[in-house]
């Protein structure tokens, strides 16, 4: 007997085989077909504008990315590890660059779905990459009780769906650490086997959001900018990341090299 198909399951097929044995089976990338979510897709040009160069295939400046993907996923399968946490010291280092950039690329790879969710919910940027305007978000479910299949968007990538933060709040806090986010989390982790989240999450010195929602994800990658973040910074941010989550540090706005723009 099939199972209905609620309006989240985009990517995952649940067939009930016997009235006591439910299992999940992965759906093929190729056959992900969107019944809710709204697809939107996004020109090259506004991209391009964006920075968003993971998306980009003949983009030269993607292979950054890929390569960053590939010991991403390779630290994450190793760790069992679905839900990444993107972060950064402080504000204005491009740690939001880095989460779109990144589950741009995994989405490329024809192995994995991708779930971006902007949890800075002081400062939301990721649907501005894509030139996107949505009108609800995260705070909208947390607070207005907004179903989370309502608030999904895919940007023309088909293995891609981002869920913005939705209007700006100073209840961050609250709202990241309440039991509707840790249900949420549980959500994140165990709905989609073949799916991996990635979650722009505040920056950890500005204010306790970060902290507030750290002990959900699997794994951390930390952003520092060459010629903005210092010594303290980081050493003070290390501290705030669970040895057995940090996967590393990524530097951004390095100066090592510039040809071709390169970042």
């Amino acid at each position: 007997m099939e199972l209905p198909q609620t309006p989240e399951q985009d990517f995952l097929l649940e067939r009930q085989m016997n009235s006591s044995n439910v299992i999940k089976k992965m759906v093929a990338i190729d056959d992900i077909v969107y019944q809710q979510t709204p697809v939107i897709t996004i020109d090259r040009q506004v991209l391009l504008d964006n920075r968003v160069v993971a998306a980009i295939e003949d983009d030269p400046r993607a292979d950054v990315f890929r390569i960053l993907r590939t010991k991403v996923l390779q630290r994450m399968r190793a760790n069992n590890a679905t839900v990444l946490a993107i972060t950064s010291p402080t504000k204005g280092v491009g740690k939001s660059f880095v989460a779109v950039n990144l589950a741009a690329s995994i989405a490329m790879d024809s192995n994995y779905s991708v779930l971006l969710v902007d949890m800075d919910l002081r400062r939301p940027s990721v649907h501005q990459y894509f030139g996107l305007t949505p009108k609800f978000g995260l705070s909208d479910y947390c607070l207005d009780n907004k179903p989370v299949a309502e608030l999904l968007i895919n940007p023309g990538i088909k293995s891609l769906v981002i869920l913005p933060a939705g209007k700006p709040t100073k209840r961050s806090s609250e709202l990241l650490s309440s039991a509707k986010m840790l249900a949420f989390s549980e959500e994140l982790k165990c709905r989609y086997p073949n799916r991996i989240v990635i979650i722009d999450l505040p920056p950890l010195l500005l204010t306790d959001d970060a902290m507030a929602f750290m002990a959900n994800v699997d794994a951390c990658i930390l952003v520092a900018a060459e010629g903005q973040t210092n010594k303290e910074e980081l050493e003070r941010s290390l501290q705030l990341i669970d040895k057995k989550k940090y996967l590393g540090t990524i530097l951004n706005k390095s100066t090592e090299n510039k040809d071709d723009d390169y970042y």
